[in-house]
């Protein structure tokens, strides 16, 4: 197997040191702000994939950028902006885990979470904007910046939207994944870094046929685990999709297999508010039985499409041993 430097762990330690020493001089130049930039400081040590930085990075590298601390502090200001989007997610989801750590809302309500996400957001910003890459490059990665943060909005609203709603079809349940998620979690990362090393558009098209199965397929698995992970694993307990009656493809997978009365029964006490254990393991039998193995189905399909499009690039070959382990770690993770 190729290797490729920096390894992910490598990488991940730089955009974290980056990351610490950002949130040390704001905290210094905004000591008013003191207590909000140790909760975001807090949220970045209890660890994660740093699978953002890392797709921006690699796809930095793919389009024949070199390493520097450029690339790293808007890989870093990525991390940043998914610190903004967990503490959000959260207050929606009135989650008080993450990471395996009481969440931001759980340590310091609703209203210091809000303002602590918002300052997340436009610290992400700064980060991005004085990275030291050229004023022209800052303005074109900026534009794919600016979009990511206007789907996974977008994605989110659709999410809200789709919870109000009995029943649901799988094409909506995999137009909201890949908004939500699939294309700020990996298609505009790579985006971004491609952009910022000046990649042309017949590059970065072929580029993103790769990154949108990838993208797709990282939701997909997200949204299995939270069904059926193990907490030790996912940080956060594996009923909480089922109690909070999330509409994603599971929930959709399910509805379209299951007939009569196990149908009635699963719409009906999906995210119920008076849900008894016995009841979330029957509801999680269900769809382990009708849903789990279409969507392990579908997950086969994206990785082989992702891996004709990884083929067709024919990037560098330690780019390539790079993308590849990095559409590992997206989609074959138990976390």
């Amino acid at each position: 197997m190729t290797a490729f430097t920096p390894t992910m762990e490598e990488l991940g330690s730089q955009v974290e040191a980056r990351l610490r020493e950002f949130l040390r001089e704001r905290s210094a130049a905004l000591a008013e702000a003191d207590d909000m930039i140790a909760a975001i400081t807090a949220s970045v040590d209890a660890g994660g994939k740093r699978l953002r930085p890392a797709f921006c990075y690699w796809g930095y590298r793919a389009a024949g950028g070199a390493h520097g601390p450029e690339i790293v502090s808007v890989a870093a200001s990525l991390e940043l902006l998914h610190t903004f989007a967990i503490v959000h997610d959260d207050i929606m989801d009135k989650a008080l885990e993450r990471r395996g750590r009481p969440s931001v809302l759980a340590s310091h309500g609703m209203e210091t979470a809000l303002l602590v996400g918002d300052l997340a957001l436009v610290l992400a910003d700064e980060l991005f904007m004085h990275s030291g890459f050229s004023p022209r490059s800052i303005s074109l990665g900026f534009s794919c910046y600016s979009r990511m943060r206007q789907e996974v909005i977008t994605g989110q609203h659709l999410d809200l939207q789709a919870a109000a709603r009995s029943e649901i079809d799988e094409a909506t349940a995999r137009r909201i994944a890949v908004l939500k998620s699939g294309r700020y979690s990996v298609q505009e990362p790579l985006a971004i870094g491609a952009t910022l090393a000046g990649c042309d558009e017949s590059y970065l098209d072929r580029l993103m046929l790769f990154a949108a199965p990838v993208g797709e397929a990282f939701q997909l698995r997200d949204d299995l685990l939270g069904s059926f992970g193990a907490a030790a694993e996912t940080g956060k307990p594996t009923d909480s999709d089922i109690r909070q009656g999330k509409r994603n493809i599971v929930f959709a997978k399910a509805l379209a297999t299951l007939t009569g009365s196990d149908r009635d029964w699963f719409v009906a006490r999906w995210g119920a508010a008076d849900l008894q254990p016995a009841e979330v393991e029957r509801l999680r039998s269900l769809a382990e039985a009708s849903a789990r193995a279409p969507i392990e189905e579908l997950l086969t399909e994206l990785k082989a499409r992702a891996a004709e499009a990884l083929e067709a690039l024919s990037p560098p070959e330690e780019e390539r041993a790079a993308l590849e382990a990095l559409q590992r770690l997206a989609v074959d993770r138990e976390s």
